[in-house]
C-alpha cells in the first residue's frame, strides 16, 4: 500500500508551474488512473525506497497495488519543498481511498483509505523532474485540515 502512496507524494491536478507541484501532480494523475508506467516515468533510473527498494521493485509493487483497485482518489496536503537548484526535499502527507475489485475477495483484503507521510528527494534530470529517493510512514488521516 505505501509504494502505491508514494505515487501520491502527489499534489493539485492542475497544472502548476513549480516543477516540484508539477511532479506530485504528475504522480497523483497516474496513480489515480491506476497507471503504474506512467508513474514510473516520476522515479528516476537510480530511485531508492526504503529498505533497498529500488525502481523496478517499486513499480512492480505499485502496478500490483493499483490493479487490486477499481478507483483510486488521492489527495496531498501540507507540502513543503526546499528547493535547492535542481534539486527539493519535500515533504507531504497522502491520503488514499479506493474501491478494491470485488474479484477474488480482494474487497474485503484491501483497506478502502490509508495515510501517509512521505520524505521525497526529488530533482531534475535532462528537464524531468523525478523522485530520487522516497521514505514514507504511515499517518492518521486529517479531516479537520482546510481547504479539502
Amino acid at each position: 500500500m505505501a509504494a502505491v502512496l508514494l505515487a501520491l507524494g502527489v499534489a493539485c491536478s492542475r497544472g502548476p508551474a513549480d516543477p516540484v507541484q508539477a511532479l506530485l501532480a504528475d504522480l497523483k494523475a497516474a496513480a489515480e488512473a491506476r497507471d503504474a508506467d506512467r508513474f514510473g516515468e516520476r522515479l528516476a533510473s537510480g530511485f531508492e525506497g526504503p529498505h533497498g527498494l529500488g525502481r523496478a521493485e517499486a513499480i512492480t509493487q505499485v502496478r500490483r497495488y493499483l490493479a487490486a483497485y477499481e478507483s483510486v482518489a488521492i489527495d496531498v496536503y501540507g507540502v513543503a519543498a526546499e528547493r535547492d537548484g535542481a534539486t527539493a526535499h519535500v515533504r507531504c502527507a497522502v491520503d488514499f481511498s479506493g474501491r478494491a475489485r470485488k474479484a477474488f475477495g480482494l474487497e474485503g483484503l484491501l483497506p478502502p483509505s490509508a495515510a501517509y507521510r512521505f520524505e521525497l528527494d526529488v530533482s531534475d534530470e535532462g528537464g524531468t523532474w523525478r523522485v530520487l529517493r522516497a521514505q514514507w510512514e504511515p499517518a492518521e488521516a486529517d479531516t479537520q485540515r482546510s481547504g479539502s
